[in-house]
């Protein structure tokens, strides 16, 4: 997805003015205090002792127990008055009141994905004003400063009468509307305005409420977004909404003079191609690093995703994608021999390798689904690497068919080395002899060496740890560890000899 300052990715916020647009929606009752400045990315249940943090919507049952009503914005069960911001719900129990808090975030963060995925795979501002309509339940449209229509998915009737331009193939308003608002002072004011606003049923020629916000870029106005109130009434909380939904706009049209300028250069295209050969144009580049918000060097990681069953075909779950996008800042999404692939900027993400790992494993546990991951690379120019890590890595995955959804390249890099071994004649001619001579002095003398050695490798020479491994007592592992030095004539103090030893068998094992 392009933003232009803040990275790949835009998470909003809702306002107790929202949250109580929905409950008036179901008919609940309540009194909202609010002075419509906290913002909410999620609500709790309040625990007496816990530490509290800004951005949450504290949720207090009627025995709560002490909370800072002045400090912190709350919802209760019942009436807890307070200075802070708040909701005071009566009639409805706790569980029914914790229900619909999480239908409403839950209809938001939906939203929220949706007009993230549209940035992210290139929509317009028709896909845009679509969405927002579906949400809104009103017609929704944009224009620019010369007045032409620059979206409008769908028109009702009632909506205002428009002309149409057949050689650019774009609406507009009839001119002689655009003159007569040159000349009306009410109309001329609203130019001015950084915050949304209603222009009334009063204001000629509208014969219907409408919520505007200007679309500003820094201090140019650039366009003008509308909702018709035609289907539904408008609602107070719409007001931050369709700020929200300017600044969606505002991306699209700064992407689209990108686009414009620049050959119709595809964004997937050239990851695409920096994925297939490493290599990419500098202008193509600098395109792509500008429209991600990325650097060319930073810490990159690539993902493959696939479906445990390969009926299930992964291209048509929309969902699963803005679920990931939503879940995943800093993160393009493109399908590639017909594989879903993530390519993380862990620094725009301020994710590390295993948190992406395990932010991303309950998706692939409700998805059924497997996922390879590389290692971080250092630039986009490695994405190739990048890309063929994460494809050994979800071979190995399917290969298993175990409970690791998530296989990282380095859970098995040493396959992958060893899979890549080439010998001028056959690879047992160069291993130790050493397993092979214990292996058959255990079956001549039913010994147990070859099982003793090979673990005192893999536990590093820990006695303590081989020992338990091998439910023996030291003293039983330490003469076992003589008698084996004493038929070898190994020195098991030469680190280079060790690794030769662990690594021969491990590999007599693959022939």
């Amino acid at each position: 997805m392009y933003h232009p300052s803040s990275g790949p990715r835009r998470q909003l916020a809702l306002s107790l003015r929202m949250i109580a647009d929905e409950l008036d929606d179901r008919l609940w009752d309540f009194t909202l205090h609010s002075g419509d400045q906290a913002r909410f990315y999620g609500f709790r249940v309040f625990l007496p002792g816990e530490t509290l943090e800004p951005g949450v919507l504290y949720v207090l049952q009627e025995e709560g127990g002490a909370f800072p009503l002045d400090r912190y914005p709350y919802l209760s069960i019942g009436e807890r008055p307070g200075q802070a911001e708040h909701i005071c719900v009566r009639g409805r129990t706790f569980l029914e009141t914790v229900n619909e808090l999480a239908r409403i975030f839950q209809r938001f963060r939906d939203f929220e994905a949706e007009l993230n995925w549209i940035l992210s795979r290139g929509g317009g501002l028709d896909e845009l004003c679509a969405a927002a309509t579906s949400y809104l339940q009103n017609p929704v449209y944009i224009h620019d400063n010369a007045f032409t229509i620059l979206a409008l998915p769908c028109y009702v009737e009632g909506m205002l009468e428009l002309e149409y331009n057949p050689e650019t193939g774009k609406h507009f308003v009839p001119l002689w509307l655009v003159e007569d608002f040159k000349f009306s002072e009410g109309y001329r004011d609203t130019l001015h305005r950084k915050k949304a606003a209603i222009w009334g049923t009063g204001h000629y020629p509208y014969h219907m409420r409408s919520l505007y916000i200007n679309i500003w870029d820094a201090d140019h106005y650039r366009a003008r977004l509308l909702v018709n109130e035609l289907h539904v009434p408008l609602r107070p909380g719409d007001d931050l909404l369709v700020e929200y939904l300017a600044d969606y706009a505002l991306m699209i049209l700064r992407r689209d003079d990108m686009n414009a300028g620049q050959s119709r250069r595809d964004l997937t295209g050239m990851l695409k191609s920096l994925i297939a050969t490493g290599e990419a144009d500098r202008r193509d580049l600098r395109v792509l690093l500008t429209a991600l918000g990325w650097r060319e060097t930073g810490r990159f990681l690539l993902a493959k995703l696939q479906s445990q069953d390969p009926e299930n075909a992964i291209i048509s779950s929309g969902v699963l994608r803005n679920s990931l996008f939503s879940a995943f800042p800093g993160t393009f999404l493109l399908f590639y021999e017909q594989q879903l692939c993530m390519i993380a900027d862990l620094d725009a993400s301020q994710l590390d390798q295993a948190s992406f790992r395990s932010r991303l494993a309950p998706f692939l546990r409700d998805s059924l689904m497997y996922a390879g991951v590389s290692l971080p690379v250092e630039s986009v120019f490695y994405l190739n690497t990048a890309y063929a890590q994460a494809s050994y890595a979800i071979e190995y995955a399917f290969r298993l068919r175990s409970h690791q959804w998530c296989m990282s390249f380095e859970d098995c890099a040493v396959e992958y080395l060893f899979s890549r071994i080439e010998t001028p004649a056959p690879l047992s001619l160069y291993l130790s002899r050493v397993p092979k001579f214990l292996r058959q002095y255990d079956r001549e003398h039913g010994s147990q060496y070859f099982a003793t050695l090979k673990s005192f490798l893999l536990n590093e020479r820990s006695v303590p740890r081989t020992a338990e491994a091998l439910i023996i007592h030291r003293t039983t592992l330490l003469y076992r560890l003589e008698k084996i030095t004493a038929l070898t004539k190994i020195d098991l103090n030469n680190e280079a000899l060790r690794l030769y030893l662990l690594l021969s068998f491990r590999l007599e094992e693959e022939i």
